[in-house]
């Protein structure tokens, strides 16, 4: 499919080419690797089960004041 959407934008103009890599690559670099999904997860399902530090209590917790 990739290579279907590339010949097509081959046929567009530069400008439309370049905005079109520019998006792809903005997604690509938008998108967790597969360790950053893994702790997301992870955070997630400390989340659910309460296993968390709230901000203002690790703010405190290290001494950075109120804000």
């Amino acid at each position: 499919m990739l290579e279907q959407a590339i010949a097509r934008l081959r046929k567009m103009p530069d400008a439309v080419q370049d905005l079109a890599a520019q998006r792809l690559l903005q997604h690509v670099d938008d998108t967790p690797e597969t360790d950053e999904l893994a702790a997301i997860d992870e955070g997630r399902r400390a989340f659910a089960l309460g296993e968390f530090t709230a901000l203002d209590e690790w703010r405190h917790d290290l001494e950075l004041g109120d804000r």
